[in-house]
């Protein structure tokens, strides 16, 4: 499962300091990262049901990213 695009996420390790990035710590944290962002997009969809709203707003995103 490939969510994000394999150059964005070498440059996000890159950016946090590394030097050199396998293959496979691409892909990890492509897969945690995809993760996450799923679990934290349902649950904003949630709230913004809740709220009797179809439309996801931003602060549904950052309610649902501090839970």
């Amino acid at each position: 499962m490939a969510g994000f695009a394999r150059a964005r996420i070498e440059k996000l390790i890159r950016t946090a300091g590394a030097h050199r990035v396998s293959a496979g710590a691409i892909e990890r944290l492509n897969e945690i990262l995809t993760d996450y962002g799923t679990t934290v997009a349902k649950y904003a969809v949630e709230i913004a049901q809740h709220s009797g709203r179809k439309t996801v707003k931003e602060s549904d995103n950052k309610l649902a990213a501090t839970k």
